[in-house]
């Protein structure tokens, strides 16, 4: 008995060959897929970088105004913000007062400390006991305003215990200038120079209103604001050159073999996508990797990329839009 085998010779040549070309193109675009997965270094530290000088605040107080505007190009000198300090003018002249009390506490020492000594009395007055007793109530008072120093106070307690012995007709003082000990001078010297720097800081502080451009170049705002609260030394804004800042990746040493110049990178930055190709790759130097090994992830805690292979990326020269120093980009840079 024969059977008719070309009906299932027929529908294996029509699916069977369609079958055979669906699994060609899956086994390529497997092989694609993996190529593209696994010829692409992904980089998430990363962060514009370029030649920018941080615009620092020299006092403390509230932001009035900003009146520079975010990419906007400026001159050196010219003002761009203005601060309310928080120095007033009655905390100046405190300052100053504090100032020229612990100068005349120094001044005194140099000179000399005056001290009673004991020496035979045949006996006084009760209204000399009483004159020095008022006097030294009176000089406790001033002393703890601060209006009078230390020597003073105690030359009158000790005018007030040699009245009392004199009183008692048997010991009288007479005062000697002796000279301070070293160690008394230094501490007057080091409250000077504090007295000093505390009056110099306010000073500036209150002079600080304005805060002026150190060079001339494209301003890039931080997050810095009208009516924000900053603090002395606190960057207002940075001014740089929009035509020179780049892209750098931060990659660990050991993929040095997969880098060179010219290759071909993809980035997000800011919500924008960009690409660029690789300009610059710097080593790290041998101090930073000795120091980088003894800390987690191989960074110093003031240093995050230390040890770090700097990775720099260009960026489209034709651009309409401000990219600001320190923005954060993830990277893909084609290693093929």
């Amino acid at each position: 008995m024969e059977t008719d085998i070309s009906k299932r010779a027929g529908f294996f040549l029509k699916y069977g060959f369609v079958s055979l070309l669906a699994l060609a193109f899956l086994g390529a675009g497997a092989v694609w897929y993996y190529q593209r997965t696994h010829a692409v270094l992904t980089v998430t530290e990363a962060q514009i970088a370029g030649r920018a000088v941080g615009v620092r605040t020299l006092a403390s107080g509230t932001v009035t105004e900003l009146l520079a505007e975010d990419g906007e190009a400026v001159k050196a000198g010219q003002v761009i913000a203005r601060i309310q300090v928080r120095v007033s003018p009655e905390q100046i002249t405190q300052l100053e007062q504090n100032l020229a009390l612990t100068e005349r506490n120094l001044n005194e020492l140099r000179a000399g400390v005056t001290v009673s000594q004991s020496v035979y009395s045949g006996g006084a007055s009760t209204a000399a006991v009483e004159q020095a007793a008022e006097r030294l109530a009176k000089l406790e008072n001033l002393y703890a305003i601060g209006a009078v120093s230390a020597r003073e106070r105690d030359e009158a307690a000790a005018d007030y215990e040699a009245a009392k012995a004199a009183a008692q007709g048997s010991v009288s003082y007479e005062r000697v200038t002796q000279a301070a000990s070293p160690q008394a001078v230094s501490e007057a010297e080091r409250q000077v120079r504090q007295a000093e720097a505390a009056l110099a800081m306010a000073r500036q502080e209150a002079a600080a209103t304005e805060v002026m451009a150190p060079v001339s170049g494209t301003v890039y705002r931080t997050e810095v604001a009208p009516e924000s609260e900053v603090k002395a030394g606190q960057t207002i804004v940075y001014i740089g050159d929009n035509a020179n800042i780049w892209l750098e990746a931060y990659i660990a040493p050991e993929r040095r073999s997969e880098l060179r110049l010219g290759q071909y990178a993809s980035f997000r930055v800011e919500g924008r996508e960009l690409s660029g190709s690789v300009v610059d790759i710097e080593e790290p130097t041998e101090k930073e990797e000795s120091s980088a090994a003894v800390h987690t992830e191989g960074s110093r805690p003031d240093d995050p990329h230390a040890g770090k292979l700097i990775v720099r990326i260009s960026l489209p020269t034709e651009r309409d839009f401000i990219l600001h120093p320190g923005a954060r980009a993830a990277v893909k840079i084609s290693l093929r």
